[in-house]
């Protein structure tokens, strides 16, 4: 295993940065952005964000089984913040969307190697 520095971790970082600056915005606001440009349906955006988060994430060397478990750990707490988003709810389903695309992300970073 290569020797890790702080670099390694700083894509992952400003994605999930991302994710949860995304995450926080109210309801209110997603709507204002919907009607101006047409969005997907919740689920596939939750796939396409959180597979391209396990593809970067996928890039640190570590098992694919520790990576898929944290990156899932990240979109469960990514889930709970949303709590705190007027209008905003919890969804097990959209946690599912994130592990599967967390999943699909690394499958398709280590199909590569």
């Amino acid at each position: 295993m290569s020797s890790l520095r702080w670099k390694n971790f700083l894509p992952p970082a400003l994605y999930y940065a991302a994710i949860l600056s995304v995450s926080a915005l109210p309801s209110k606001r997603i709507q204002e952005v919907n009607s101006f440009f047409p969005l997907p349906n919740d689920k596939v955006m939750h796939l396409a964000v959180y597979t391209g988060f396990g593809f970067v994430l996928a890039g640190l060397p570590y098992p694919s089984a520790a990576i898929g478990m944290a990156g899932s750990a990240l979109g469960a707490l990514d889930e709970q913040s949303q709590r705190l988003s007027p209008g905003r709810d919890v969804s097990v389903r959209d946690w599912m969307a994130d592990v599967l695309g967390i999943s699909l992300g690394i499958l398709l970073r280590r199909r590569r190697r």
